[in-house]
């Protein structure tokens, strides 16, 4: 069985991150909430897809998980980092987050890694 997974995904969208901008408006907040139920999806089924490659027909069990947050300009927030990627639908109920890495690299901006572990102790 396999003890570590490393998944590389593109940033989820802003809509999905706690501190978004809300709408002034009635009809801005529908709009608003359409648009976050399509990228919630879409986040999802782009990292479905990209960990059942991953794992290539392997088993995992993973206990923890880490997030590599690669970012261009300001620092982030590592609360909205780890609130856009749950948003993927990461579990909190049985895996435990290791910590949330912010990186600086102008190559690899835009991207999130994440790597799930299965640690024994």
């Amino acid at each position: 069985m396999m003890t570590t997974l490393t998944i590389s995904l593109p940033h989820t969208p802003r809509c999905l991150s706690p501190n978004a901008k809300a709408p002034l408006t009635q009809r801005g907040a529908i709009v608003a909430g359409y648009k976050k139920t399509a990228a919630k999806s879409r986040a999802r089924n782009i990292a479905w897809g990209r960990t059942c490659e991953a794992l290539n027909g392997r088993r995992m069990q993973p206990t923890h998980y880490r997030v590599i947050w690669f970012f261009k300009g300001p620092k982030p927030d590592a609360d909205n980092c780890l609130a856009r990627c749950k948003a993927m639908g990461i579990d909190d109920r049985t895996l435990d987050c290791a910590g949330i890495e912010r990186i600086h690299d102008l190559g690899r901006a835009g991207q999130v890694e994440i790597v799930f572990e299965r640690r024994l102790a």
